[in-house]
């Protein structure tokens, strides 16, 4: 990436095993903006997946015109505990009730496309 020129950060998760390419002094938000603007991808036809919480970006990524997953489980354990002190509820800022977000429990390979089917983004 620093051959092209391209100034970002590498970020590792999921207790290292995954990783996000996140552009320097931008959000997850803005950068899918960016993809939309600068490469002509459809936000519609993207899907974010997102954890319930430890993300200090998390309530950006719920509305929109793309589609978001919310993993609920075990997992989400945020260590720096951003979400709960938030002394608003969530409802008041996201309508989690929206067909473009959906929840799910785990985060299994077959979780993660059953959802992607009800939200019509894979076929069967």
């Amino acid at each position: 990436m620093r051959i092209q020129s391209l100034r970002c950060n590498a970020l590792y998760n999921h207790s290292a095993t995954r990783l996000s390419v996140v552009p320097i002094n931008a959000s997850r938000s803005q950068a899918l903006r960016y993809l939309s603007v600068r490469w002509g991808i459809e936000l519609p036809n993207v899907a974010v997946l997102v954890g319930e919480s430890g993300d200090s970006d998390y309530e950006e990524l719920l509305g929109g015109l793309h589609r978001t997953v919310i993993l609920k489980g075990e997992f989400n354990v945020p260590v720096n505990r951003i979400h709960t002190v938030r002394r608003y509820p969530l409802q008041d800022v996201v309508a989690l009730d929206s067909s473009n977000i959906i929840g799910i429990e785990g985060f299994s390979t077959n979780d993660v496309k059953s959802a992607l089917q009800q939200m019509g983004i894979l076929t069967q």
